[in-house]
C-alpha cells in the first residue's frame, strides 16, 4: 500500500538525522557569520577607526604641499578616495554616497576646504556636534570622524547605511561560499555514516540467519569501538537466556522426579484400598494416601512459588506489622512443635511496622521456621528474632539441634538438595525458596551456629521501607 512506503520513507533514519543536523550546522554558521559582520561593521568604534585613519591619511597629504596648493591636493584626494569607494563597492550592495570632507581654520572655525554641496547645509554642521559619533546633516545620517592637525580642524562624513541595505548584503555573500562548502562536506560525511553502518546490517543478517534455539555466545565481532556494546549486550542477553532455559529443564526434570515417588505411592495404595476387604488394612492404606497426597500437593505448591521467586515476578509492597506476622506464624506451627516438645521463643519489640513484600517475607519465615521444628530435636528451643537497624529489618531463625553437616552447607540453597543427616521428610525446595525470596527484596541471608552453639541459626537482612 502506497500509506507503508511512505510510512518506510519518513521512517526515523539515522542518515537523515545526520543530514538534518549538518544542514542546522550550515544554518547556524551562517548566522553567526551575518552577526559578526553586521556588529562589526556597524559599530559605532569601528567606523569612527576607519574614519580617523582617512583623516590621518588626507592629512598626512596636506603636509606634504605647500600652503597655496593645500586645497588642490585635498580635492584631488577626495576624488581619488571616493573613486576608490564606488569601484570597490559590491554590485549587491547600493552605493550609499561619497565621503564629504570639511576643513576649518583651528581658532576660528573658518572654512578653508568644503566637499560639494556642504556649504548648503552649513547652518546644521554648525548645530552638529562633531565629537559625537553620528550626525544629521541636510536630513541625513552620517558617521563623522575629526581631528585637529596644525593644518587645521579636518572632519570626514560617511553616509549611514540602513539595516535595510546591511542585512540583505551580508546575508547574500555568504549563500555561494556555503553551497559550495556543503557537498563537499556533506559527501564525506555520508560515506563515513554509510561504511559505519555497515556492521550493523551485518549483524542483523548474521542475527537472522541464526536458528530460534541457537542461544551461543555471538562469533561475529564488530570492527568500531562504539559498536562492540551492542554485541556484548547481545551476549549477556543470551546467557541470561540460556541460564533461564537451563534453570526451567532443571526445574521440570527435578519435579517430575520428586514426584514419581508421592504419585507411585498414590497408585500402590489406591489399588490396595480397591482390593483390600479388611477394615483396619484400608484405614491404613486412607491414611498413606492421604500423606501422599499431602505431600504431592506441597511439592507442588513449594514449585509454584519457586517458580514464581525465579520468574522474577515483582510483588506489591504492603504496609505490615512484622511482630504480628511472626506470632502468627509461631502459632500455627504450634501444634508440631508440641508434638516433639519443642519451645517456640520470639524476640522482638512490641511492635514493627513495615512496608515490604509480605508473601515473600511470609515465604522466608514459614520455611526457616517449618525447618527449625522439623529438624530440631524433641524438647529443644526455636527462637525468632526480630528488629530494626540501619535502614533493615533483620530476622533471625535459630534453633538448637542437631546442625548441619560441613559437607552440606556449600549445597544447602540448591533446589531439591537433602542432607545426608535429613531426619525428616521433605521436598528440599524450602531454602531453595528461602534464597530466591531473600534475592528478590535485595536482601541478605548468611547461616551461624544456633543457640547455645548448637544447631543453626539463619539471619536475612532486608531492605525497610518506612509505612506511608
Amino acid at each position: 500500500m502506497w500509506f507503508e512506503r511512505a510510512r518506510e520513507v519518513f521512517a526515523p533514519s539515522l542518515t537523515r538525522r545526520v543530514l538534518l543536523a549538518l544542514l542546522l550546522a550550515f544554518a547556524l554558521l551562517w548566522l553567526v557569520l551575518v552577526g559578526r559582520d553586521y556588529v562589526q561593521g556597524m559599530a559605532l568604534d569601528t567606523r569612527r577607526e576607519s574614519l580617523l585613519e582617512a583623516t590621518d591619511m588626507l592629512a598626512l597629504v596636506l603636509a606634504q604641499e605647500a600652503p597655496g596648493a593645500m586645497m588642490p591636493a585635498l580635492a584631488t584626494s577626495e576624488r581619488l578616495i571616493n573613486a576608490s569607494r564606488r569601484r570597490n563597492v559590491s554590485s549587491q550592495l547600493e552605493y550609499p554616497g561619497d565621503l564629504l570632507i570639511l576643513l576649518r581654520e583651528p581658532r576660528s572655525g573658518k572654512w578653508l576646504y568644503a566637499s560639494a554641496g556642504m556649504r548648503a547645509h552649513a547652518a546644521d554642521l554648525l548645530k552638529a556636534d562633531l565629537a559625537q559619533v553620528r550626525v544629521r546633516i541636510g536630513g541625513r545620517a552620517f558617521w563623522v570622524a575629526e581631528r585637529v592637525y596644525p593644518q587645521g580642524r579636518l572632519a570626514v562624513f560617511e553616509p549611514e547605511v540602513g539595516d535595510a541595505a546591511v542585512l540583505p548584503y551580508l546575508t547574500r555573500q555568504y549563500v555561494a561560499p556555503l553551497a559550495i562548502a556543503f557537498p563537499l562536506i556533506l559527501l564525506p560525511l555520508w560515506f563515513a555514516v554509510a561504511r559505519g553502518l555497515r556492521p550493523l546490517r551485518r549483524l542483523a543478517d548474521y542475527l537472522n540467519r541464526r536458528s530460534a534455539d541457537d542461544f551461543t555466545p555471538l562469533t561475529m565481532r564488530l570492527p568500531y569501538r562504539e559498536l562492540r556494546p551492542i554485541v556484548l549486550a547481545l551476549d549477556q542477553l543470551l546467557k541470561r537466556s540460556r541460564d533461564s532455559i537451563a534453570r526451567e529443564r532443571a526445574i521440570v526434570q527435578d519435579a517430575a522426579h520428586e514426584m514419581r515417588t508421592p504419585l507411585a505411592v498414590i497408585s500402590t495404595q489406591a489399588h490396595v484400598l480397591a482390593g483390600e476387604d479388611d477394615a483396619a488394612a484400608r484405614r491404613q492404606s486412607l491414611a498413606a494416601l492421604e500423606q501422599a497426597v499431602a505431600r504431592h500437593s506441597h511439592l507442588v505448591q513449594q514449585l509454584l512459588r519457586l517458580a514464581a521467586l525465579e520468574g522474577g515476578e515483582e510483588e506489591r509492597r504492603q504496609s505490615v506489622d512484622l511482630v504480628e506476622v511472626a506470632r502468627n506464624a509461631l502459632i500455627g506451627l504450634s501444634p508440631q512443635a508440641e508434638a516433639k516438645g519443642m519451645a517456640l521463643e520470639l524476640d522482638s519489640p512490641d511492635g514493627l511496622p513495615a512496608s515490604l513484600a509480605l508473601v515473600a517475607f511470609l515465604s522466608i519465615l514459614d520455611n526457616l521456621l517449618a525447618n527449625a521444628v522439623a529438624y530440631g530435636r524433641p524438647g529443644g528451643r526455636v527462637r525468632v528474632r526480630l528488629a530494626a537497624a540501619s535502614g533493615q529489618v533483620e530476622l533471625a531463625v535459630a534453633d538448637d539441634g542437631p546442625g548441619i553437616a560441613a559437607e552440606d552447607k556449600p549445597h544447602l540453597f540448591e533446589r531439591f538438595y537433602r542432607g545426608k543427616m535429613a531426619s525428616a521428610p521433605g521436598s528440599g525446595l524450602g531454602l531453595a525458596i528461602v534464597w530466591q525470596a531473600v534475592r528478590a527484596q535485595g536482601g541478605r541471608i548468611r547461616m551461624e551456629e544456633g543457640l547455645e552453639g548448637r544447631g543453626v541459626a539463619f539471619h536475612v537482612s532486608l531492605p525497610l521501607s518506612p509505612v506511608d
